[in-house]
């Protein structure tokens, strides 16, 4: 006889309720805090375990009440938040990183408890449905709190802001994130990104970039091996190139029509282009992203207009053909080391 059908007695009924308690109590904890850290593989191993009983099923059925109210607060949380920029940064409590992440995991949650009403099931599975599609129910009322069209303009002009004095978003930088509040003056900017970047952040975002399998690392290495020694031109160098490659390799071939790809400004251009047909940019995180990537890469790939001016921020045409008189500093690989991190994240949106 199988399991499902083995009599309980009560020394087993006493370990198993134990052990229901004791999930309970864990999904009693502070779930806004932890659900846009944790990964979806330990989500996963969880609701496993709590699954992988089969003579459990009923006492979880029975208790699921009381874990679904572990998401109250979440529900609580965004019902209660109020329109304004502040309230909803705080409301947050994250940065625009930490915030994408949570999106993600609210997306893959919904997916994950969508159960097919055509499948077939007995007895066992009929408990896991019934379960799930409360489960199901209580994941879709999660929302993104919406915000005014007055203030979401106001936000995209931080973020264009932002990338036009050379810094995209650092996303190992703290959770009162730079981007929501308008720099006075390209100094200011200067000082406050700064401030998101000592040598542990770095060495984190070196890390982060190490680990996307995106990365062409044999060059990455040298750039960042450069930075370590204070060899910043030449750190600078390997970083345009890679960025350069990103932006040839986004224009596809049969958009050019037997013409060669382009390069530099161009390039850049056609990226753009590409980024607002591939990438929905209704979604506010991603509209404000991608603000803040074009301006960056508009100003760093900006036309020396025949080396007249020295540019106040790097850029690649002053660089690449010998026409900067001044040096280049930490400050100027920093910010391509950001620059290169957002590159390779909208190859995740459009791939």
């Amino acid at each position: 006889m199988d399991s499902y059908h083995t009599p309980i007695n009560k020394d087993n009924y006493e370990k198993k309720e134990k052990i229901i308690d004791e999930a309970k109590k864990e999904t009693d904890t502070k779930l806004t805090d932890s659900i846009a850290n944790e990964s979806i593989k330990q989500i996963q191993m969880r609701i496993s375990s709590s699954l992988r009983n089969t003579d459990s099923i009923k006492q979880i059925q029975k208790n699921q009440n009381k874990i679904l109210e572990s998401f109250q607060p979440i529900l609580e949380k965004q019902t209660n938040m109020k329109v304004g920029l502040e309230n909803f940064k705080k409301s947050l409590g994250m940065s625009v990183s930490k915030w994408n992440q949570m999106q993600e995991v609210i997306k893959i949650l919904k997916k994950s408890f969508k159960f097919s009403h055509n499948i077939e099931v007995g007895e066992f599975s009929k408990a896991i449905y019934r379960m799930t599609a409360e489960f199901s129910e209580v994941i879709r009322k999660i929302k993104i709190p919406s915000i005014s069209e007055k203030k979401k303009q106001e936000l995209l002009e931080i973020h264009r802001l932002w990338g036009h004095y050379g810094w995209t978003i650092n996303p190992c930088a703290d959770e009162e994130t730079l981007f929501s509040s308008m720099p006075a003056n390209k100094k200011d900017a200067d000082i406050m990104a700064l401030k998101q970047c000592p040598n542990k952040i770095m060495e984190q975002i070196f890390e982060v970039l190490l680990e996307n399998k995106r990365t062409k690392k044999t060059d990455f290495r040298e750039a960042v091996f450069d930075y370590r020694h204070k060899q910043y031109k030449s750190c600078a160098f390997i970083l345009f190139a890679l960025i350069d490659a990103i932006l040839i390799r986004l224009q596809k071939k049969s958009t050019l029509d037997g013409k060669r790809r382009n390069v530099g400004l161009s390039a850049v251009r056609d990226a753009k282009k590409r980024t607002e047909i591939d990438v929905n940019t209704e979604v506010l995180y991603t509209a404000l992203f991608c603000t803040n990537l074009f301006a960056c890469l508009q100003k760093v790939f900006e036309s020396g207009n025949d080396f007249r001016k020295q540019p106040e921020v790097i850029n690649r045409n002053f660089l690449d053909h010998g026409m900067l008189t001044r040096k280049v500093t930490k400050k100027d690989c920093m910010q391509l080391f950001l620059l290169y991190y957002n590159m390779l994240k909208l190859l995740e949106l459009i791939y």
